[in-house]
């Protein structure tokens, strides 16, 4: 299997109310079947089938999980930094390549204007909520199509030049995007992260096999500190997906002052005159 599972993504899709309490949920059964079972079948009713267990061996499989763990949460962290960059420089390209149509003539400031507008609404309205989903880093987009038409064919000059440049880096920032909304965390990583995560609770509870009181403490304060790291990972390892996922909150606001001065020139008496 090269894919997490399906229900994975409905997870992550959750409320982050609703993940920690899953995740919280699922770590505690998990430490209740190795307080009431695996200890007492490896260890015997009272603790002394096994002998005794020195505090090292748990203590090393619980650094090896801990190491994990923080090498997974700095590319987690960092891939849901470099989508939040995306995000900001694609919305601010579109927003300088409006400041710069300024500077076209009449007829073709107005085009680049409205497929700027077409372009941007497509983004953040109909491509954006597709990112959570997203399988591949191709989504077909062809008001922006359009509006690089539109740039292109303005004529010779300065203003061309700029738009073309500001068109370019808006398109990188939008491939860096559905980049990372494409990619998935291997299964691998999460198989191994939960393998060491049971062998901690086993050690723990081992350490604790003569003493019912103490190891029901121990798996229960060992239980939390683990779905804490999970609820950490599974908070960011989808920038684009859950409560925390990035937004187009610039573009939604890039949009809204397109159209409110669509509306403001629309409103002018010369406009309504040409309009008759």
């Amino acid at each position: 299997m090269t894919r997490v599972p399906a229900f994975f993504d409905h997870l992550l899709a959750l409320p982050m109310p609703c993940v920690i309490a899953i995740l919280l949920a699922y770590w505690g059964l998990l430490a209740v079947l190795v307080h009431r079972a695996l200890v007492p079948w490896i260890a015997g009713r009272n603790g002394h089938k096994l002998g005794k267990l020195e505090a090292e061996v748990p203590a090393q499989i619980g650094l090896a999980f801990g190491l994990l763990i923080s090498f997974i949460a700095i590319p987690v962290w960092d891939q849901h930094s470099r989508a939040e960059e995306a995000a900001r420089t694609e919305a601010a390209m579109y927003r300088e390549m409006l400041q710069a149509a300024a500077d076209c003539a009449e007829a073709d400031r107005a085009a680049v204007t409205e497929s700027l507008r077409a372009c941007a609404r497509f983004i953040a309205f109909e491509e954006w909520p597709q990112m959570g989903r997203l399988e591949s880093p191709r989504v077909a987009a062809p008001p922006l199509r359009d509006l690089r038409s539109t740039i292109h064919g303005l004529p010779d000059g300065s203003c061309r030049t700029e738009l073309k440049d500001l068109l370019r880096q808006a398109t990188e920032a939008r491939e860096t995007r559905l980049r990372i909304a494409a990619t998935r965390p291997p299964p691998t990583r999460w198989t191994i992260v939960g393998v060491l995560g049971v062998l901690t609770l086993l050690g723990v509870g081992l350490i604790h096999a003569d003493c019912y009181r103490a190891r029901r403490v121990a798996l229960s304060m060992v239980a939390v500190g683990i779905a804490c790291c999970f609820v950490i990972l599974f908070a960011y390892t989808r920038p684009y997906l859950g409560q925390f996922a990035v937004k187009p909150v610039d573009l939604v606001v890039l949009c809204d002052d397109m159209s409110a001065e669509r509306a403001t020139i629309a409103s002018r008496p010369e406009a309504a005159a040409v309009a008759r």
